[in-house]
């Protein structure tokens, strides 16, 4: 990306824990397309500059200006840097390992681009285009924006205004305060509470992700935590950290835990078309005593979060009072991963734009600083129309990869216990599920 005359921005929270002295940083999200047909070069190009266009994310460095504050730094114009590569062989399976080769290639996050892409071409008519971009400027709901994007301008259709751009959410994010009756809220909500469960937490600013995928559940399992989670008047979420901290709560040490559930902070229509790092964390301190049937115990969830989002504030404003003043701040977190985009299918005659299946189960080799909201041990369920998936990572540094792969099975049976057996008390279904 060229840089022309910028505007400066504060940079988000989030930004600002992602941020890496030493100027590398590989916390990495790929936005991915599969073209089928002739592509041009040149084509692939413009595509790229009307979407560097669109967005101030492709546009934006980070760098701290003359008194030593963290900016954004946003480039008027500018371009994606496209890295072409032709291939022997087929395209779906070499994909795990160009994944793999682009989540641990370092961005300068000190003042240079956050973003590139790749083409790979594995023949005349097989393309695949991946968008790479630091998470500072994205995250897993902006990969799903950039592919729509990408879609229409290569079928050269009208993808639609963007409402807002990230520089404009982190200057609203800074400008959010916890007034004094909030800030009293959460410090007497996180008295006496069991942060850890049992979980070690690391030593060091480092990490190595090691993401085990999550054993596949059934639509009909989908269907009865559908159902069950409708009759607590809730929702599938509440159900999956639920389940979650009860996988975890014979570890408890009190009779109230912290956890975190990523929230991805676009309810707002206006935000639905922003690539940036939206995402943040809310903590939620829920009750584990007295032993309650895992129904009644889907109520509590709701409860918490009804209250964390009824007291919500930018989780970055909100660590002195959580006693955290770097990441990690959970020791167990739940991010509910959106369904893959479905694109639809393409006229007769047009360039076919699809996507691609992403794997699961990739081994960083790389260290990378904490993000803001990570945790320990990461739970990233997925609903698609296949049944319930996704992965959990966890730190190499504190599990090795057999630990990690049984707590998401543990994770896994205990949701399809409760499909089949909601009224179980919490005591009985961890016994259940340690028995399978």
């Amino acid at each position: 990306m060229g840089l022309t005359e910028v505007d400066i921005h504060p940079a988000s929270y989030g930004q600002e824990s992602l941020w890496a002295a030493n100027g590398l940083s590989a916390i990495n999200v790929p936005a991915v397309v599969r073209l089928r047909g002739a592509v041009r070069l040149s084509q692939v190009r413009d595509v790229l500059s009307a979407l560097c266009a669109r967005h101030d994310a492709f546009r934006t460095v980070l760098a701290k200006d003359r008194h030593g504050v963290l900016c954004q730094w946003v480039s008027r114009s500018g371009w994606l840097d496209l890295v072409s590569v032709e291939h022997d062989g087929d395209a779906d399976e070499q994909f795990p390992s160009l994944l793999l080769a682009g989540a641990e290639r370092p961005f300068a996050v000190d003042g240079g681009p956050l973003a590139l892409a790749e083409l790979h071409s594995f023949g005349p008519v097989d393309h695949v285009l991946i968008v790479w971009m630091h998470h500072a400027i994205s995250d897993l709901a902006s990969s799903q924006v950039v592919v729509e994007d990408l879609r229409h301008l290569f079928l050269d259709t009208d993808p639609g205004p963007v409402r807002y751009q990230m520089s404009r959410f982190a200057e609203l994010e800074r400008a959010a305060t916890v007034p004094p009756e909030l800030w009293r809220y959460w410090a007497g909500r996180l008295a006496s509470v069991d942060r850890r469960l049992g979980v070690p937490m690391p030593v060091g600013r480092t990490h190595r992700g090691i993401r085990p995928p999550l054993p596949r559940l059934s639509n009909a399992v989908v269907d009865s935590l559908s159902l069950l989670a409708a009759e607590q008047r809730t929702t599938i979420t509440a159900v999956l950290v639920a389940a979650m901290v009860a996988a975890h709560a014979p570890e408890a040490a009190a009779d109230r835990v912290l956890v975190g559930l990523t929230k991805g902070n676009r309810d707002h229509p206006r935000l639905r078309s922003t690539v940036g790092c939206l995402a943040d964390q809310l903590p939620l301190v829920i009750d584990v005593s007295g032993n309650p049937t895992f129904n009644d115990f889907v109520g509590r969830v709701r409860e918490s979060m009804i209250d964390a989002f009824d007291h919500r504030a930018p989780l970055g404003a909100l660590l002195p009072v959580l006693n955290r003043v770097a990441a990690p701040v959970f020791s167990v977190n739940l991010n509910f991963l959106p369904p893959r985009q479905v694109i639809p299918e393409p006229r007769m005659g047009e360039l076919q734009v699809g996507d691609m299946a992403f794997p699961t189960g990739l081994v960083k080799s790389r260290p990378d600083p904490w993000w803001l909201g990570e945790a320990v041990l990461d739970y990233r369920p997925r609903i698609d129309r296949h049944g319930l998936s996704g992965e959990i990572e966890g730190d190499a540094g504190v599990h090795d990869a057999e630990t990690v792969t049984w707590f998401g099975e543990r994770f896994s049976s205990l949701l399809q216990t409760v499909a089949e057996v909601p009224g179980l008390r919490l005591s009985e279904l961890t016994a259940t599920v340690r028995a399978q």
